[in-house]
């Protein structure tokens, strides 16, 4: 059974292990490990998932994980920005449990806080390697508002917006 909460300190190790997952944009994969083996220190280059209470839950935001019959197989972030906006980050599905509707059933609940917190538009990225979550995204109802590229990347970071109703 599928169930969304919040954060709590003891799903540090699983998060950083779900977020160092290779090719996280990559379909499902049936053959990866579940449940994950803990990582034991958070993801170079993530400074945000080192203390995900402070970077999320103490700035207003929040952070949600995924639970499938136990086992922690979905994570997402939100924290506000200004204006009434907030950025949506750190999304993640566990290879072996995608197209159950995790990641959906994560960006709902996201997108209820953020209504219930007076957000009226959200923010996201994704890269254009990653052709499954630009669907996911586009049929969320988010839309492109920009690019960025750098010489040093493969691909092309690409900007979605959506504004709650």
């Amino acid at each position: 059974m599928l169930s969304i909460r919040r954060f709590r300190d003891a799903d540090a190790s699983t998060i950083w292990a779900l977020n160092n997952l290779p090719n996280i944009g990559a379909t499902a994969n049936p053959t990866v490990p579940l449940p994950l083996p803990p990582a034991t220190q958070p993801p170079p280059g993530f400074p945000d998932l080192a203390d995900i209470t402070d970077s999320f839950l103490a700035a207003g935001g929040e952070f949600l994980v995924a639970e499938l019959d136990g086992h922690l197989v979905g994570m997402a972030g939100l924290r506000p920005a200004h204006n009434g906006a907030a950025n949506i980050l750190r999304v993640r599905v566990h290879p072996a449990t995608r197209r159950r509707g995790i990641g959906r059933a994560l960006m709902d609940a996201l997108e209820q806080h953020a209504r219930h917190n007076g957000l009226q538009r959200m923010f996201l990225d994704t890269a254009t390697n990653q052709p499954e979550a630009m669907a996911f995204y586009e049929n969320l109802g988010y839309q492109a508002v920009g690019r960025e590229h750098q010489l040093s990347w493969t691909w092309t970071l690409v900007l979605y917006e959506k504004h709650l109703p």
